[in-house]
């Protein structure tokens, strides 16, 4: 007759099984958030002038928003730190502000670019 077998869960393991999983997605969100720039197409550079609408500066990288050609276009600028040693700042890149940005469209044709450089007040700040 075979002999059966109890298991015995610890209550502690299955909690700190939990928070550990917890703690990793945490930590991954930020990198998940982040994507390549494989996914812009540098063969089409761009050229678009427009007034920025909204501004989202944050990590991994900031962005602005732009009405151009009646698509509301994201344009993904550089990291806060680089914006801000380059003079970018919050004040310069503002609501309401004309913009001139150069930079690359994503390849399947959603309304956003990878700026390499923006133009403000006639001073061309390089995020790249």
């Amino acid at each position: 007759m075979p002999s059966i077998v109890r298991l015995r869960a610890r209550p502690w393991s299955a909690l700190a099984a939990s928070l550990g999983l917890a703690a990793l997605v945490l930590l991954a969100r930020p990198a998940l958030a982040h994507h390549g720039w494989g996914s812009y197409d540098a063969d089409k550079p761009m050229t678009v002038e427009a007034t920025i609408d909204e501004v989202a500066i944050g990590n991994p990288h900031g962005s602005l928003f732009l009405v151009h050609g009646g698509k509301r276009w994201e344009i993904v600028l550089a990291p806060p730190s680089r914006m801000n040693a380059r003079g970018a700042t919050t004040q310069v890149v503002a609501k309401g502000r004309p913009v001139k940005v150069y930079g690359y469209p994503r390849r399947d044709g959603t309304a956003e670019i990878r700026a390499e450089w923006i133009e403000i007040d006639g001073k061309r700040y390089e995020l790249r």
